[in-house]
């Protein structure tokens, strides 16, 4: 099980904020993975120092990035693709409003494995639900899924160059970065 925590994307900048966006995905995935891997490792180590590095890690990743990561999406690039989808796009607009709605589902799941990654990171041997380690993972899976192969054909289709300007430069202001080639994430 590894702690190392990458937020900078050394491939994408914020102006490409496509790229950004796909790159946190993979970064979700990745540490929603780590979350299943820690429940396991707590069941025969307990709070033991690696679990409580891999506990801040995450912990630190769904606080921090995951958060502005679905403020991008919701501030300034789903509004502008409803803004553009037309009477033919009524799956895009349907996605649209699922996924907006799990994101305030993900946020209350995360809330419960919070309460219990803050005590794991403070050595206090505790277990993670089962069932909700897997629904969060499963979740983000599927609402990542949804995101990649409906959302973004419709957003390459419908935003200009000079949306996707803006976009970056609100991503960075929103991490507070200036230089939108700046990587963060």
């Amino acid at each position: 099980m590894s702690a190392f925590i990458e937020f900078r994307s050394p491939d994408a900048g914020f102006d490409e904020p496509i790229e950004m966006w796909l790159a946190c995905h993979q970064r979700v995935r990745r540490f929603a993975a780590l979350l299943q891997r820690l429940r396991v490792h707590l069941q025969s180590a307990g709070a033991d120092e690696e679990a409580q590095m891999s506990a801040a890690s995450i912990r630190r990743y769904f606080n921090e990035a995951a958060p502005r990561h679905h403020e991008d999406e919701e501030v300034d690039m789903f509004p502008l693709l409803r803004e553009r989808c037309s009477g033919d796009d009524g799956a895009v607009l349907a996605v649209l409003d699922r996924v907006e709605g799990e994101h305030l589902e993900m946020a209350g799941l995360w809330r419960v494995l919070d309460a219990s990654l803050t005590r794991i990171s403070a050595g206090i041997n505790v277990a993670l639900d089962e069932g909700a380690v897997a629904q969060f993972a499963a979740m983000y899976d599927r609402h990542i899924d949804a995101e990649e192969t409906v959302l973004l054909p419709a957003l390459r289709r419908l935003l200009r160059d000079a949306d996707w300007t803006a976009i970056g430069r609100s991503m960075a202001a929103r991490r507070g970065l200036e230089d939108k080639g700046a990587s963060a994430s």
